[in-house]
């Protein structure tokens, strides 16, 4: 399982995650409520050591669509991703595969980090129909040579 793979798992797997959201596509969000989208923004090297194992570094954005009608229900929505992005700092340790090339090696994501969760858009310029937010999740993996 690559790092995108295992980054939606391990959001799939938040116990709160039934409250909010039905299921979390990749790179959209549909329009109605309760959806979340997995957006990926890039992946970096950050350091790699002589014998060439690496540390990487994975960009996503989560987009997630809610309703929010009124203060309470957008109150609802920020503390949904503020809980995310706590619970989300205790997911560590999950193994991974990166493919380079024709070769598959191992890895762990080691940090996982969310942060910047704000409003993004009024989809339909109304906010009976749901808002979106995002959240961006950087995911620190390891890339290790055998």
């Amino acid at each position: 399982m690559n790092v995108i793979e295992k980054v939606r798992e391990i959001l799939q797997s938040f116990p709160k995650i039934s409250e909010i959201c039905s299921e979390i596509h990749v790179d959209f969000a549909d329009p109605q409520p309760t959806s979340y989208g997995l957006s990926t923004i890039g992946d970096s090297l950050v350091r790699e050591d002589v014998l060439g194992n690496q540390v990487r570094q994975h960009t996503f954005i989560l987009y997630s669509t809610f309703s929010a009608y009124n203060d309470y229900e957008r109150m609802n929505n920020s503390t949904a991703l503020l809980e995310l992005s706590h619970w989300l700092e205790s997911q560590i340790d999950s193994v991974i595969e990166t493919k380079i090339g024709n070769e598959i090696f191992a890895g762990s994501i080691t940090r996982l980090t969310a942060e910047n969760g704000m409003l993004y858009s009024v989809p339909q310029d109304n906010l009976a129909d749901g808002v979106q937010y995002q959240l961006q999740i950087i995911a620190e993996y390891t890339v290790e040579k055998i």
